[in-house]
């Protein structure tokens, strides 16, 4: 947007909005492997399982991070995670496969 409008990152405000969330995101080295590449640190993106060892990324976490890094600095997480929510939301993991969509509205004033 900066470059496309001039935009100000300061200026803008960002929600994060439903998602799978960090109980549910379960990933496998592959992904842990590629974070640690983009975030170089993994604290507070990553958690492990300590009975198995499996890996739960923060999605949530990992949006608000680029876009602070982006220097956004007003950002809302919904913090509702589509997994445990499939009564009000798609969770294509949480129901094996069936999906939807979601719309988001944008608006550049």
């Amino acid at each position: 947007m900066t470059r496309a409008y001039g935009t100000n990152p300061a200026d803008v405000q960002a929600g994060v909005g439903p998602a799978i969330g960090p109980r549910k995101f379960q990933v496998g080295e592959e992904v842990v492997r590629a974070a640690l590449a983009y975030y170089g640190d993994l604290d507070g993106l990553m958690r492990r399982d300590p009975a198995d060892g499996t890996a739960y990324f923060d999605l949530w976490e990992a949006n608000r991070r680029d876009l602070a890094s982006a220097g956004v600095e007003r950002i809302e997480v919904m913090g509702v995670c589509t997994a445990e929510r499939t009564d009000d939301f798609f969770s294509h993991r949480a129901e094996q496969g069936k999906t939807g969509r979601f719309g988001a509205l944008i608006c550049l004033s």
